[in-house]
């Protein structure tokens, strides 16, 4: 159950206000209270009260869902982590705001989240640090924070968030959730503020895969629903994971500064031996991801700069110094930099696809590869601040958001301490549905098919 006492999937929630256990009216009063009521995590910035009961009928109706404070919502404009919330009349909802209202959910929160989505963790001077569900001493990933945890805490199924060099997958990570970062361009932004527009991706936390399908299906454009999921999404939940894939792995990066620590090594490879026989590749090298991740940081850098270039001139409220070192390298790049990294993108996401899926459906890699780090270790002002430990957390992520290739993050352990220990598939363009499938095969292949997570925080 969740902490508003309902069932803890949409699946569920859904069958329960079919069969008239609960109504409308007191699944999202009893949602709305639970997030109101919270304490404890710091991941919300402004409550969205529902003005209106939905269709019953609708696919969503009924599921409480809250998002990154990046998207604006109707008659608001976002605060981007950056200043309080505040009403705009003439704002319109972003394009995927919208269609999750006509599927039948409305917002129940607007979510914390770093400064302009700068930065890995969900550090930000503006806002006390969110707290992860599982351990309040663990760090939480950025820049969707906020998000992250509400959806870990289980005060929302499921939520938007931004990943434009892992933010989505890195929150969903540090609290053992499930992160999908789409293709590029298969989700709209309109409605979005920009950080690195040819980067910036929208993605879905959620707390098992099928929640994410069900979110993705009413996100897309129906054309595009049928062609991801033939036989609807919630197929995913009804006959389990169809293993029609295979997979190669790469557990060592090419960058000596990124180790893999033993025991999230073994976990790893865990998974992949106990995969029926015939579905792992031969292991693969990565050889350019330090190329493509300088890539990935030329754009973010030098569109930051742009996107940014009122208040580097003084001209806007200044920035958090996170936010204003990414936008002032990103003003000395020269432009042939940035425009060469440009040109070089289709070559490379090409070469990436022939070399690394060659073989295999999905290319899997670690997620966190030392495991869940404490606040202590990636705080940047901390006395006990170890970088290393702060490169680890986008070390395996930005190259994905160069290549435009779609990626999931999802937990398939837990370490010593009792913190997750998260794998990374990543597919072609255009097969978030196989990522799916293989997110629900991990959940169904731990023991007891259980969640890593408590249902209540």
């Amino acid at each position: 159950m969740t902490p508003a006492g309902l069932p803890a999937s949409i699946a569920e929630l859904r069958a329960a206000l079919q069969r008239g256990e609960v109504g409308l009216q007191e699944a999202l009063s009893r949602q709305q209270a639970a997030f109101a009521a919270d304490t404890r995590h710091s991941c919300a910035t402004v409550f969205e009260t529902p003005q209106r009961l939905p269709d019953p009928s609708l696919p969503l109706a009924g599921v409480g869902l809250a998002h990154k404070d990046i998207y604006t919502l109707d008659g608001r404009a976002p605060g981007c982590g950056a200043k309080p919330a505040r009403p705009a009349a003439r704002a319109a909802a972003a394009t995927l705001i919208r269609r999750l209202d006509q599927a039948g959910s409305q917002p129940l929160a607007a979510l914390v989240m770093a400064e302009h989505a700068c930065g890995a963790t969900g550090e930000n001077p503006h806002y006390p640090l969110p707290r992860n569900p599982l351990d309040a001493q663990a760090a939480v990933g950025g820049s969707s924070s906020g998000s992250a945890v509400a959806v870990a805490a289980g005060l929302c199924y499921g939520s938007l968030g931004t990943d434009t060099a892992g933010s989505v997958r890195i929150p969903a990570a540090t609290c053992g959730i499930l992160g999908l970062k789409p293709t590029r361009g298969l989700l709209p932004t309109r409605g979005i503020a920009p950080l690195a527009s040819s980067l910036d991706t929208a993605g879905i936390l959620a707390r098992s895969a099928a929640d994410a399908a069900l979110l993705l299906e009413n996100l897309v454009a129906a054309a595009q629903a049928r062609r991801l999921f033939p036989l609807g999404a919630g197929a995913l939940a009804q006959t389990g994971a169809t293993a029609d894939w295979r997979v190669a792995t790469c557990w060592e990066h090419p960058n000596p500064a990124v180790t893999l620590d033993d025991e999230v090594g073994q976990v790893l490879q865990g998974l992949v031996d106990a995969l029926p026989r015939g579905m792992a590749a031969s292991p693969v090298k990565l050889a350019d991801l330090p190329t493509w991740s300088r890539l990935a940081e030329t754009l973010l850098h030098a569109e930051a700069a742009t996107v940014h270039q009122a208040a580097l001139r003084g001209q806007a409220p200044p920035l958090a110094p996170l936010t204003r070192t990414i936008a002032l390298a990103g003003a000395a790049l020269p432009s042939p930099w940035y425009i060469d990294a440009l040109r070089q993108r289709g070559a490379h996401a090409r070469r990436f696809i022939a070399t690394a899926l060659r073989h295999a459906d999905l290319l899997l890699t670690p997620a966190l590869p030392r495991g869940v780090p404490d606040w202590r270790q990636v705080l940047t002002e901390s006395s006990e601040f170890e970088p290393r430990r702060l490169l680890d957390l986008f070390s395996w992520m930005s190259f994905v958001n160069y290549l435009g290739l779609p990626a999931i993050v999802v937990p398939i352990g837990l370490d010593r301490r009792q913190r997750p220990i998260s794998i990374q598939a990543i597919a072609r363009p255009g097969q978030e549905a196989r990522l799916l499938a293989f997110a629900r095969h991990v959940e169904q292949a731990r023991p007891g098919a259980a969640p890593l997570l408590p249902s209540t925080p």
